[in-house]
């Protein structure tokens, strides 16, 4: 065995951190919902716009979502579709503008996600 130099403090909360992280990251990818958004950096943000929207009690529509993934129209949008095919997302129309379709999450979207943002909160807390 070797003998390795005394390590800084701040070195040890990193590691900590990053020990805390790595477990978050392989636990995420065991949730079939979690994962699925965790496709591509586009996947992750188009969740998070909704989930937010949808804690704030306000509407995001499909354009604004489109907006927000920051990709082609044709890739959002078959983003949004797939999230849609797969019940992880739920559309209304716009009972005020037909042209409109509003994105919602469904009940299990909503219950992963607040389960793995809490989770997160509670597994950071305590670091120093």
């Amino acid at each position: 065995i070797m003998k390795t130099a005394k390590i800084s403090k701040n070195t040890l909360k990193t590691i900590k951190l990053a020990e805390i992280s790595l477990k978050d990251f392989t636990d995420k990818a065991k949730e079939d919902v979690l994962n699925w958004f965790s496709t591509s950096p586009g996947h992750w943000i188009m969740l998070h716009e909704v989930m937010i929207a949808y804690f704030k009690n306000e509407t995001i529509s499909k354009n604004q979502l489109i907006r927000f993934v920051e990709k082609s129209y044709l890739t959002s949008n078959s983003y949004i579709d797939s999230a849609v095919s797969k019940n992880y997302f739920k559309t209304i129309i716009n009972t005020n503008d037909k042209r409109s379709i509003f994105i919602l999450p469904t009940e299990l979207t909503i219950k992963k996600f607040a389960e793995y943002v809490d989770k997160r909160a509670w597994l950071y807390k305590d670091v120093k």
